[in-house]
Formats: structure tokens, sequence, C-alpha cells
């Protein structure tokens, strides 16, 4: 009798386990990546940043239905050694808008998202209106740029 409900408590948890990493495995990963940059974070204002941007992908993510989408997350990666600034650049930036009181870290990945957003609003203009046009709604020219900036 013991050895059964210890049977049934294993085999529930394991097949509980497994499927909220099947159903839920990117969303997994973006905890494990946020956790690792907000512990790693070292003034209030990052870890603002990053909680607000974790917030963001997240909510992008289920609401529009994009979670196991392979092709956002390629996005987002794919536009790392597209938007690179060097630092004499990102100081300017900073004079320019007045941001002098932000870190570095926090100016630099605004700077990214905004730049790599823009370049997946060019990209899906395009697209769309040279391919998918009659295959895809408009509002997908609002929901992969959205989720795009957040990630």
């Amino acid at each position: 009798m013991i050895v059964e409900r210890i049977e049934y408590v294993v085999n529930t948890t394991t097949r509980f386990v497994v499927d909220l990493w099947v159903r839920h495995w990117p969303l997994l990963l973006l905890i494990l990546c946020a956790v690792l940059d907000f512990l790693g974070a070292d003034d209030i204002i990052s870890r603002l940043v990053f909680a607000a941007s974790f917030v963001g992908t997240v909510a992008c993510l289920k609401a529009f239905h994009l979670e196991r989408c392979f092709w956002i997350y390629g996005l987002a990666f794919m536009g790392l050694p597209f938007v690179a600034f060097d630092p004499v650049n990102m100081h300017e930036i900073q004079k320019s808008l007045h941001l002098e009181a932000l870190d570095y870290n926090i100016i630099w990945r605004l700077t990214e998202a905004v730049q790599w957003t823009g370049v997946i609003i060019a990209l899906s203009v395009g697209l769309y209106f040279l391919r998918f046009r009659h295959r895809v709604s408009p509002l997908v020219l609002i929901k992969i740029p959205l989720t795009i900036f957040f990630i």
C-alpha cells in the first residue's frame, strides 16, 4: 500500500515536471537568463530594467501566442553581432541624451533593443508587403517588433 502511494507520487511528479518542461521550455530558459542577469546587476536601476524586460517579454510572448515560435528567439539573438557599439559611441549617446546618471550597460541594452527593433520593423514590413500580405494579419507588424524589443 505504501509502495503504491510512493510510486503514484513519483509518477505524477515526474509527469508534471516533464509536461511543464515540454510546454514551457522557452519561458523557463528566459527565467533562467533573467535571474542570472538580475543577480549579476549591481545597482537598482539595472535590476529594474532587467525585471521590466523580463515581464514585457513574458507578457508579449503569452499575449501574442509566440512562446513556442523558434523564429522569434532566432530573430532576437541574430541581432547581437549586427548592432554592436563601441564604448566611444555609447558615451556620446549617453551625453547627447543626458543620461550620464544611468549605467553604461543599461544604455547599451536599450540602444541595442531600439536599433534591432527598427531593423525588425523594416524587415517585417518588407516581408509582409512583398510576400505574406494575403496569408497573415497586419497585426504581425506590431506583435513581432514589440516582442523583439522586450527580448
